[in-house]
């Protein structure tokens, strides 16, 4: 059986590989030393753990350097006991063992006079003098006693250094509210993995969890942010290693409401004075309940999580876009029905486990902020994210193990507007449309839509963006640990598959007027005519796989009692980048404790980490191929209007009137009736796109150097410290550059090359379509101008639980700089590095604190307070300047500043520098109170009574303004957060 059980885990580790976001599962085990009251070390002691709410046993024996490790087991609180002949044996109740952690508990046993067993009851050690990663585990406790509204976890996910979330929403209600950025990176970099294996959204990027687990589902999640091993990559962001609850051998269970209204909330900073607050609501229920099926072998968990939340959004509008264009409060409505189960079986060697997810979530305008009209209302329909997620882990004699995971999330999705959603627009501010189902075009021509309009200020007409898909991710993974005196291996890998299935068409397609001013369009005033259009025209729908490997091996080496060191190599495969075979990624870590008390630990260590090519990057360069079946056709900005004289540079820029908006004229229809019929198959000549995106022949995944070093001490008992500095130096990234784009001409607009002069021997444009006179064309780019830099100092502090309180606090100083986001388009391709300066996501000052306070047996009480210093802001004359198809040109000295200075800095050539206008900063605090009631009776039952109050100090929280010069409100605040509101609720528990 042996032989079998390892022929499948070698099998498994050479299958393995990928994730969209690689998996990591950090190795959660205890280890110790046990000596004798000489202090020589004992071989042959006989180490047992037992897990003290399921019963589940595992025993070891040591080694001849009296060593013991017992890799794999499920976080939880255990009980240790030893046993050597002739020496009093010792039982250690209490261990508490978190995700991801390696506990160290060492013996000394004392020669028996008498057959007898010393029980003792000591916590865990606060420091992890083992371990080179940075990162902190959110526990149960924290979880449920510190705020976070709308009951996600994911919120308390601040609280670590090195951690910002998205502070263009925060406090706006955003449901998700699992965006964030660590070390600079973009959310869409992080990973997010349940119960050991891959939990991703399976859009371009994944910024969170496909299907999310609820609160009441989590026993408590892992969050590393830096010098991860490498058993984790395919990402540089922050990794999250959650664990989902687990039935014990006593019953459980939980059963809660909770209520948030207008009638407790504070007034919105933006909302009117003589208008009454607009209805808003948030109904969170939902039960739990576990247990076992046989003791001390077989468990359930059962949970269910429903919100149903409605919030409002205040949207204004510039004077001379009324009264067309009137002001109004808008309605966000989300349903969430998440369910979890889970099931797991002990029997000897062998533990199984089995975890089910569903989260369907339709919801209208979410994220719908300042300033649209209601028809550009968004429209998502959620029939159900899905996981399946099945464990196996043996126990292979006295040393080894093996786990094999096997899982398959999924996703399907549509994200519409109103008209092709078939709603009607008395259901514009109700949610009973949720339950119609979509009706897509219905035979509909997509020039009968109607077409979006964008202004200098606003939007309106239908939201541009409508798409759908369905994908699965099926993944298996396996590591196998073999734990020695002094070493710990592991070895294993993960094999992943994404298959992406558009449902139906996709962005812009119903056509989208651009407006450089505010005023309504009117056919009979040559001021108020649009200076762009632009429509996606034909086939869209391109199916897409992609698969990902990765290998690991690893060795968590003791060199003493005092000295670890982590060395791993992990090689990474994308079929996205099937030339770069070499993707191989050393890591190597080190903890040292200089005193060998365990009070202090000095660590850090540096490593290489890839991050594989999102899904969408395949979709585009498929979708917009030299020969294609699909065209963004655009007219290019002409700014006639601004002079009073109607465009005539294209038809499309004449529409007609079609009520308030501007819409496509018969004459523009003619025109993009017979291009569309041009892209059709059997048209005739192949259709040419002047304007494709190309790859580039040595695209190969970007990486990361990542280092860091620090200490971390003990102060007192159950309260430590901790300093790191942190830097990440990222290599090999990717964007888009317009290799047709010349040299500016007197007038300073730009040239175009020509085909010959940017592929002059034919290896990008085929000779069919060389004579083609093309215009904007870009290409993906590797490129050393698309470096990034990273580097902060990160500080702690963490006081557990005793005395009747707890807290956590960190702060962050950090500076980040790139040239945009993943695959950025940047101002002027001729050079991209003058793009270089702060990221996007440069925050510089972080802090966060949570605390909670048992004053009274029956009372608690959490807060949880935030302060960043804010994101940048990008100044940008609003308009094609150069003539370069793209919107993204800045200021320069002696041109757009005669009647308003330039804001930003400037650099050598007289340019505004990219994100050179500080941001609005925010701060934020959080309070819950709760008073819990023992019923009587055999059963320990208990009511609890909970008070939230989210942004309790009522903080005017604004958005960053527009960096847009061309807006009137420019560098204005125009949205603000959502303002102090409160949340009762009850809760049964037994």
């Amino acid at each position: 059986m042996l032989k079998v059980i390892a022929r499948v885990g070698g099998l498994a580790a050479l299958v393995g590989c990928l994730a969209s976001s690689a998996v990591a599962q950090s190795s959660t085990s205890i280890r110790g030393t046990v000596f004798d009251q000489a202090m020589a070390v004992l071989p042959g002691v006989v180490v047992t753990a037992t897990n003290e709410a399921t019963g589940i046993t595992r025993e070891v024996v040591t080694g001849s350097e009296g060593r013991f490790t017992m890799s794999a087991l499920n976080p939880g609180t255990y009980a240790l006991g030893v046993e050597l002949p002739g020496f009093q044996s010792q039982m250690r109740q209490g261990v508490v063992l978190q995700v991801g952690q390696e506990v160290t508990i060492n013996f000394t046993l004392p020669v028996a006079s008498v057959a007898e067993t010393v029980t003792v009851t000591g916590e865990s050690p606060l420091i992890d003098t083992t371990t080179s990663q940075l990162g902190e585990v959110v526990t149960a406790r924290e979880i449920d006693t510190i705020p976070s509204q709308g009951r996600t976890q994911f919120g308390l996910v601040q609280l670590v250094p090195g951690v910002t979330p998205n502070l263009s929403s925060i406090g706006e209600g955003d449901f998700e509210g699992d965006n964030f950025s660590s070390n600079g990176q973009v959310g869409d970099r992080n990973q997010w993995n349940v119960d050991g294996v891959s939990n991703q959204q399976s859009n371009g990027g994944g910024s969170g969890p496909q299907a999310r687990i609820p609160l009441d589902s989590t026993a408590e999640f892992q969050v590393l942010t830096h010098q991860y091993t490498a058993d984790s990559g395919g990402s540089s962001g922050v990794i999250i290693n959650a664990v989902t609850k687990s039935g014990t051998n006593q019953f459980t269970g939980a059963g809660f409401y909770f209520n948030t209204s207008e009638k407790l909330a504070a007034r919105n900073h933006f909302l009117p004075d003589d208008e009454e607050k607009p209805v808003t609501s948030q109904h969170i229920s939902g039960f739990a309940f576990g247990g076992p099926i046989v003791r001390n072998r077989a468990f359930f968990f059962f949970n269910l999580d429903s919100i149903r939340q409605k919030a409002v959004h205040i949207h204004t509008f510039p004077e001379e876009a009324k009264p067309t264009f009137k002001d109004y409060n808008a309605t966000e409505a989300v349903r969430r029905f998440a369910t979890l189960t889970r099931l797991d079986l002990s029997a000897g060697a062998h533990n199984f486990r089995f975890t089910w997810s569903r989260e369907p979530k339709p919801s209208v305008a979410q994220g719908f902020d300042c300033c649209a009209t209601l028809d550009h209302r968004p429209i998502e329909m959620s029939y159900g994210d899905r996981g399946y997620n099945g464990g196996w882990t043996v126990i292979l004699g006295n040393r080894a193990t093996n786990e094999l995971i096997v899982s398959r999330i999924g996703e399907n999705r549509i994200v519409t507007n109103m008209a092709v959603a078939g709603i009607a627009e008395s259901d514009y501010f109700t949610d009973g449309w949720l339950d119609n189902g979509y009706t897509g075009l219905a035979g509909r021509d997509q020039f009968d839509l109607g077409s979006a309009s964008f202004y200098a200020d606003f939007a309106t007409g239908l939201r541009d963006d409508h798409n759908g898909r369905v994908t699965v991710l099926p993944a298996v993974r396996n590591a196998f640990t073999y734990a020695g005196n002094s070493h710990t291996f592991k070895v294993g890998g993960t094999w992943d598959y994404r298959n992406g299935t558009p449902e139906y068409r996709g962005n812009g397609d119903n056509g989208i007027f651009t407006f450089q001013h505010n005023l309504p369009f009117n056919p009979a005033d040559a001021r108020t005519y649009p200076s762009q259009f632009q429509i996606l025209l034909g086939n869209i729908r391109f199916d897409q796989t992609d698969t990902f490997w990765n290998a690991f091996g690893q060795d968590r080496w003791r060199v003493n009692d005092n000295f670890t060191l982590d060395l791993g190599l992990r090689w990474d495969y994308q079929e996205q980048t099937p030339s770069h075979k070499d993707a191989f990624a050393p890591r190597l870590g080190f903890a040292y404790d200089p005193t060998g008390t365990g009070r202090t630990v000095i660590r850090g260590g540096a490593g290489k980490f890839y991050d594989y090519h999102f899904l969408g990057t395949a979709i585009l360069l498929r979708r917009n191929g030299v020969f294609s079946q699909t065209f963004e056709f655009d007219t290019g900005e002409d700014l006639a209007a601004d002079e009073g004289v109607i465009p005539t540079s294209h038809v499309c820029l004449q529409p007609s009137l079609d009520g308030r908006l501007a819409a496509i004229s018969p004459a523009c229809r003619a025109f993009l009736t017979n291009l569309r019929d041009s892209l059709q198959p059997g048209a005739g000549a192949e259709f040419i796109n002047t304007e494709p995106l190309l790859d580039t022949p040595d695209r190969v995944m970007g990486y990361l150097w990542g280092y860091s070093v620090g200490v971390e001490h003990q102060l007192i008992t159950d309260l430590a410290a901790g300093i790191h500095y942190v830097g990440n130096r990222g290599r090999d990234q990717m964007g888009r550059v317009d290799i047709n784009e010349g040299p500016p001409d007197a007038n300073g607009r730009v040239t175009r090359l020509g085909v010959d002069a940017f592929d002059p021997d034919g290896t990008l444009i085929p000779g069919a379509a060389r004579s083609a006179r093309f215009q904007r064309v870009l290409q993906y780019t590797i490129s050393d101008a698309f470096n990034t830099a990273f580097d902060s100092l990160e500080t702690t502090l963490v006081k557990r639980f005793s005395a009747g309180w707890s807290a956590r606090a960190s702060y962050t100083l950090s500076y980040a700089k790139d040239v945009g986001f993943a695959n950025p388009r940047v101002a002027y391709d001729l050079n991209p590095r003058e793009d270089y300066g702060r990221s996007n996501q440069d925050n510089r000052h972080t802090f966060a604190a949570g605390v909670n306070v048992s004053p009274w047996r029956a009372v608690t009480i959490g807060a949880m307070f935030r302060a960043y210093s804010g994101y940048p802001i990008n100044e940008t004359v609003g308009r094609d300047v150069n003539g370069d198809r793209d919107n993204t040109d800045r200021p320069v000295r002696g041109v757009d500043d005669v009647t308003r200075p330039i804001l930003s800095p400037l650099d050598s050539n007289g340019r505004a520098v990219r994100n050179g206008i500080n941001g609005n900063g925010l701060r934020l605090l959080d309070l819950t109170f709760r008073y819990n009631l023992n019923l009587p009776g055999a059963r320990v039952q208990t009511v609890g009574f909970y008070l939230d109050l989210y942004n309790a100090l009522n903080t005017t929280i604004f958005g960053n303004p527009t960096g847009n010069r061309n807006s009137r409100n420019f560098m204005v605040p125009v949205v603000a957060g959502r303002a102090r509101e409160a949340q009762i609720g009850i809760r049964y528990t037994f």
